[in-house]
């Protein structure tokens, strides 16, 4: 449940920040994209929530009866990784330091490379 709403990019998860920072980036240049990719979201929320609300609260399945819960070793990971997206919601500096002292060196390349827009085609132009 936790990683179906980080995937929505709710505040105070690990899917907010990135999502957020994409989005006001993308408008500043691409305004008419950046709101349909909003639009997207919409939908995309739609269908979690939908998918959530099955799995949560829809009828139990016969086939299904024979599965049991996680097992304490099953739920070390799950706890972990459920851990990490709460972390890095709150805490994102943790992650964004690393991501730009590797992203650094990638982005001036891109920008002083002459034939980006033959590249891309002329797709965003």
């Amino acid at each position: 449940m936790l990683a179906g709403m980080s995937s929505l990019g709710l505040p105070g998860l690990a899917g907010f920040i990135p999502e957020f920072t994409i989005f006001v980036g993308a408008f500043k240049v691409y305004p008419v994209y950046t709101l349909l990719a909003i639009t997207g979201i919409v939908f995309t929320a739609l269908y979690i929530l939908r998918v959530l609300a099955t799995v949560l609260f829809g009828p139990k399945r016969a086939e299904f009866d024979s599965c049991a819960d996680a097992s304490g070793v099953e739920l070390v990971p799950l706890v972990l990784l459920g851990a990490a997206l709460v972390v890095f919601g709150f805490f994102p500096q943790l992650l964004i330091g690393m991501v730009n002292s590797g992203m650094g060196p990638a982005a001036e390349l891109l920008v002083n490379l002459q034939a980006a827009p033959a590249l891309l085609g002329g797709v965003f132009q």
